[in-house]
């Protein structure tokens, strides 16, 4: 195996993430794996991960883990994904604003239906996953790059995660999920003063 961790960003990286990427480096040097780490930011997500599947193709790596830069995970993710035995397998992790639907889709088409169900124990398939946390080998996106010249810019009906999972599919090959990869999703809430419970700090006005 050659990894690519493959991280689009916006304009920074979360720091729980960054805590996570620091273990998860540590670990991988400790069992010896031949990977590296590159992360390419800007506005347009889909033209991050397309410009990084490329430089995959190029560059000799065999297998893509791409990683959210809002998402929390443990050092043994690669293992866990890995375990699956799966050339496309996500880890399980939920929208970060309510009602914190899963990124998984039973359907997407005609309708688009999200995973509603408890989770299998053991892996499974899905229609199409969100890119927060994949794991893929480099030759899905080779084979999906050339039939279609790119692999995840997104169509009139579904974004770059669904579009990439649908070229796949086009292809024949299949989108699994792995239970055992639970992930955080780093989300943000904004609290007002008229939200403390502890002290009414409006009483003197």
């Amino acid at each position: 195996m050659r990894l690519l961790i493959a991280i689009p960003a916006m304009d920074f990286c979360n720091t729980e993430f960054v805590k996570s990427l620091v273990k998860l480096v540590g670990h991988l040097k400790d069992e010896g794996v031949d990977f590296e780490v590159k992360i390419e930011a800007g506005t347009l997500v889909y033209l991050a991960r397309d410009k990084l599947a490329r430089y995959a193709m190029n560059n000799g790596f065999t297998h893509v883990l791409w990683l959210d830069s809002d998402m929390v995970f443990t050092d043994e993710i690669l293992e866990d994904l890995q375990f699956s035995g799966k050339p496309f397998v996500t880890g399980i992790c939920h929208g970060r604003r309510k009602p914190y639907m899963p990124c998984l889709f039973i359907s997407y088409w005609p309708e688009v239906i999200r995973w509603d169900k408890p989770y299998p124990t053991n892996t499974f398939e899905v229609a199409a996953c969100g890119m927060a946390a994949v794991l893929v080998e480099v030759e899905i996106l080779r084979a999906v790059i050339m039939k279609f010249n790119t692999a995840f810019t997104p169509t009139e009906y579904w974004g770059e995660d669904v579009a990439f999972c649908d070229r796949a599919r086009q292809l024949g090959y299949k989108v699994y999920a792995e239970p055992a990869v639970r992930l955080g999703h780093v989300g943000h809430i904004t609290i007002y003063p008229e939200d403390s419970e502890e002290c009414n700090y409006f009483q003197n006005v």
